[in-house]
């Protein structure tokens, strides 16, 4: 039996190691892409944008985002911004208002209510699109902070054959060791979806820092087929994108294209939102969910491997650290060209602990995701959110 177990674990992490392989193709081939710099040489000819946040009791976080937008250097005539008060109870209404009545390309929009089958988020991000007229949808979070240049970025990187674009969010501060280790695993997500868009196969991207054409968006159907999952307004969108082959989806890794948002604050936020991102797991392609399926038991084989010593189980339990120091090569030497990639990321001192700590992670996560509760915003969610739908207007 342990001999099955140790050949079993040992096909999944070479599976693995492929795979980190062909990702590390994608990360080449993004190095040597090229935004359109004629953009930034005939502002004339800039897309018009429509930049949408939606903001759920940010009152202490918005402003700080706010200050952000305001140094975006783009035109102010091609660049629209969509505020949205999704059912706040704290001064978010409030500082949406006022910075909307002192700027002439800033909309405000207040959600009061949502429709029982349209996850909230997605509600939103539904209504302010259909309340906005630029070519170009970006999104951001409220506790984001981009530079002054992050709008021109995205917004270049759209080729003519381009529908989505797709870019990192960063975790800042990272002052604590704690924080580090939480800035490299949210790096690792970036790593895999810069690595996924550059091969042509997009596996996974943030909603805090996503753009894609408007036209895209209403020929897919907007969210139609994906309106009931609490999670997923990014990536579920994106494999929708990708399986409706209307256009390419392009990663752009520039520093001045990043988006920080924010760290998790503690453990139960932490929890909280790693859960609901596990959550969509099983709604992905059969394909990806096969993969991630074989990560998943590649992660809890490890983590069975190295509990197995408080038992005596050495047959299990040394494969399994020398499969581990395998494996932990192979992601240090990922995230490596990955860091080069998006301009020189450094947080690998928290590299040892974060490798020792990931199987139980992924582990506990990918469970937990399926079973367990989680509140966003001040509310409690499973992963998918159920019944019959009428559309409430937003104002």
């Amino acid at each position: 039996m342990v001999t099955r177990l140790v050949i079993l674990l040992a096909l999944l992490a070479s599976g693995y190691l492929a795979l980190l392989l062909w990702l590390s193709f994608g990360l080449r081939r993004l190095s040597q892409q090229r935004s359109d710099d004629s953009l930034k040489k005939r502002p004339g000819d800039w897309p018009g944008v429509s930049l949408i946040v939606c903001a759920k009791n940010e009152a202490q976080r918005l402003p700080r985002l706010l200050r952000a937008l305001e140094r975006q250097q783009y035109p102010r005539e091609k660049l629209e911004i969509c505020l949205v008060d999704d059912r706040s109870a704290d001064r978010t209404g409030e500082i949406i208002g006022d910075f909307a009545a002192s700027h002439f390309n800033v909309i405000s929009l207040r959600i009061d209510d949502t429709a029982p089958n349209f996850a909230p988020k997605k509600f939103a991000i539904d209504a302010a699109i259909r309340h906005t007229t630029g070519e170009i949808i970006l999104l951001t979070d409220a506790d984001a902070a981009p530079g002054p240049l992050w709008v021109r970025e995205m917004a270049a990187a759209f080729l003519p054959n381009v529908v989505m674009v797709c870019g990192y969010s960063p975790y800042a501060p990272r002052q604590t060791f704690w924080q580090k280790i939480l800035a490299l695993e949210y790096f690792s997500h970036a790593a895999v979806a810069a690595g996924g868009c550059g091969v042509g196969r997009p596996l996974t991207c943030t909603g805090s820092n996503l753009a894609y054409r408007r036209d895209a968006y209403f020929r897919l159907g907007g969210f139609d087929g994906i309106a009931q999952w609490i999670s997923g307004d990014d990536d579920l969108l994106l494999h929708k994108m990708h399986e409706a082959r209307i256009g390419d989806i392009a990663y752009t890794a520039h520093p001045a294209a990043h988006a920080p948002v924010r760290p998790p604050s503690s453990w139960q936020e932490f929890k909280s939102q790693r859960t609901r991102y596990a959550s969509k797991s099983l709604h992905y392609q059969p394909a990806l969910t096969l993969a991630l399926g074989a990560v998943f038991l590649l992660n809890l084989l490890i983590s069975a491997g190295w509990l197995s010593v408080f038992v005596g189980a050495w047959n299990f339990f040394v494969p399994t650290v020398v499969i581990s120091l395998v494996k932990a090569f192979g992601d240090f030497f990922y995230l490596r060209q990955a860091a080069k990639l998006f301009g020189g990321e450094k947080f690998f001192s928290a590299f040892p602990l974060a490798a020792l700590l990931h199987p139980f992670y992924v582990a506990y996560f990918a469970v937990r995701g399926q079973f367990a509760k989680f509140s966003w915003r001040g509310e409690q969610f499973t992963a998918r959110k159920n019944t019959e739908t009428t559309i409430p207007a937003a104002t």
